[in-house]
């Protein structure tokens, strides 16, 4: 038998802008331009959830051709546990004979790993997550014979 545990805290990432509002000719997804602060906590009440992570009040997109102030990777992303489990048997048939029976199991606790939030302050889904960073519980059996 054999186990694999994975613990990690989560990624930080930088709270953007979609899109080229400072007119910088920057290419989409390259270098965004930062959101700005507005004050607000971050974190608070009700966060830390798949609809909100954290509180989208407290940034703003900044004015037309203007850079924000937000920090660079100033919020932190949720983290990953999985848990690998593996079981295997084999039994001798001949001297020289061997069959071998495994059964694995990957994310064992089905654990809902939730993925990075939405960090584009002018999207509809700003603060939200809309996926899974880790598959569901996945098993598999597998049979092996050497001779």
């Amino acid at each position: 038998m054999s186990t694999i545990y994975q613990a990690q805290s989560g990624f930080p990432f930088t709270i953007s802008v979609f899109g080229d509002t400072a007119n910088t000719g920057t290419v989409l997804g390259e270098n965004p331009v930062r959101a700005n602060y507005t004050g607000q906590p971050v974190l608070g009440p009700g966060t830390h959830t798949a609809q909100q992570w954290f509180n989208p009040l407290a940034f703003s997109a900044p004015a037309p051709y203007t850079f924000g102030n937000a920090g660079r990777n100033t919020v932190y992303g949720p983290a990953l546990q999985t848990l690998d489990v593996a079981t295997a048997r084999t039994f001798v048939v001949t001297e020289a004979a061997r069959f071998q029976l495994r059964l694995e199991a990957f994310n064992a606790l089905n654990k809902v790993n939730l993925g990075t939030p939405n960090r584009f302050v002018n999207t509809a889904q700003f603060g939200t997550i809309t996926e899974s960073s880790t598959p569901g519980r996945q098993i598999q059996v597998s049979a092996r014979f050497s001779f």
